[in-house]
C-alpha cells in the first residue's frame, strides 16, 4: 500500500482531524505533564496538597477558579494537576496493552492463517475461549490471583493484553487467508521463496494496516478498562494518579463537588472518543470502499 496515498486520504477525513486534536492535547499531557501544568498558577506536583492555606482558610473541594482551574479535591490537591498527571498512567497502560496485544495477536493470526490445519484450529479455539471471558471480569480474576497487591502499570497492561489478543488474531488471520491465495504469492513460491520470506516480505506488510486499524480504537477500550479496574479498586492503587482512582474518590462527593468527577471523566471520554475516531478514520483510509458504502 502506498503510504503517501494513505496519508493523503487520512488528512481529508474530518474524524482524523478531530482525533488528532484530542489525542495531541492529551498526548502532550501524558508525555510531559509538568510542561502542561506549568501554565497553571497552582502546584505543579499533584501530590503537594494543603488542606489549609497560610491564612488559615480551608483548601479542600474548592470550586474551579483562576487559582485552581479545575478546583481542588478533598485533600486540597489541585485537580488540574491531578487530571493532567493521570493522563500518563492511563495512556501508558492503554497503549502498552494495545502494543502487546497487537504483536501477539498478529503473530498468532498470521501463523494460523498461513499454516492452516491443526495450528489454525488451536489458535482459533484458544481465541474463542479467551473471548468468552468479559475483559473486566477476567482482569479482576487474573490481577487478584496472579498479581496480588503488586498491581503496577506493567501488570495491568499485560493482563489486559492477555485477554484482548484474540481480536487482533482474528483480523490478522482473515487478512492472511485472503492474501495467501493471491497470484503474487504463488509467483513468489515458484521463484523459490521460503515460507518465512513470504510471510515477512508479502503477508505482514499487507495485513498490518488492517490490524492497526482494528487496534487503534482498542487503545481507547483498554484505557476505559484500566479506569474501570482502578475505580473498582483492582487496578492502580494510591498514591498512583489515575482517572479511575479520581472518579472513584469523587463519586461520594458528586452532589457537593461535581467538578471532581466531571473533569477526569470528561478527559477519559475525550480520549476514548479520540481513539475510536482515529481507528474509524484509519479503517476508511485503508479501505476507501468502506467509507463510500457507509
Amino acid at each position: 500500500m502506498n503510504d503517501r496515498g494513505l496519508w493523503s486520504r487520512l488528512r481529508r477525513l474530518l474524524g482524523f482531524r478531530i482525533a488528532a486534536v484530542l489525542l495531541g492535547v492529551v498526548g502532550i499531557a501524558g508525555v510531559a505533564p509538568r510542561f502542561v501544568v506549568s501554565f497553571s498558577p497552582a502546584s505543579h506536583d499533584p501530590r503537594q496538597c494543603s488542606l489549609r492555606a497560610a491564612d488559615g482558610t480551608y483548601q479542600d473541594r474548592l470550586s474551579p477558579s483562576s487559582d485552581h482551574w479545575f478546583g481542588t479535591d478533598a485533600q486540597g490537591c489541585d485537580e488540574f494537576a491531578r487530571v493532567i498527571h493521570g493522563a500518563r498512567s492511563s495512556m501508558a497502560i492503554g497503549i502498552s496493552a494495545a502494543l502487546i496485544m497487537t504483536v501477539v495477536g498478529t503473530a498468532l493470526g498470521v501463523v494460523a492463517g498461513y499454516r492452516g490445519g491443526a495450528v489454525d484450529s488451536v489458535v482459533r479455539r484458544a481465541g474463542d475461549v479467551t473471548l468468552g471471558v468479559p475483559i473486566v471480569v477476567g482482569a479482576i480474576l487474573l490481577l487478584s490471583v496472579l498479581a496480588g497487591e503488586q498491581r503496577g502499570p506493567f501488570e495491568i497492561a499485560l493482563t489486559l493484553a492477555s485477554l484482548g489478543w484474540p481480536g487482533a488474531a482474528r483480523i490478522a488471520r482473515s487478512a492472511t487467508r485472503s492474501i495467501v491465495v493471491l497470484p503474487y504469492i504463488e509467483s513468489a513460491r515458484a521463484l523459490g521463496a521460503g515460507n518465512t520470506r513470504i510471510v515477512v516480505r508479502h503477508v505482514l506488510p499487507n495485513a498490518l494496516p488492517t490490524v492497526i486499524a482494528y487496534a487503534t480504537p482498542a487503545v481507547g477500550a483498554l484505557i476505559a478498562a484500566e479506569a474501570t479496574l482502578s475505580y473498582l479498586g483492582i487496578g492502580l492503587q494510591i498514591p498512583s494518579v489515575s482517572w479511575g482512582l479520581m472518579i472513584d474518590a469523587a463519586q461520594p462527593l458528586f452532589d457537593r463537588s461535581p467538578h471532581l468527577l466531571l473533569f477526569p471523566a470528561g478527559f477519559l471520554v475525550a480520549v476514548v472518543a479520540g481513539f475510536v475516531l482515529l481507528g474509524d478514520a484509519l479503517a476508511d483510509a485503508v479501505d476507501p470502499h468502506r467509507s463510500r458504502e457507509t
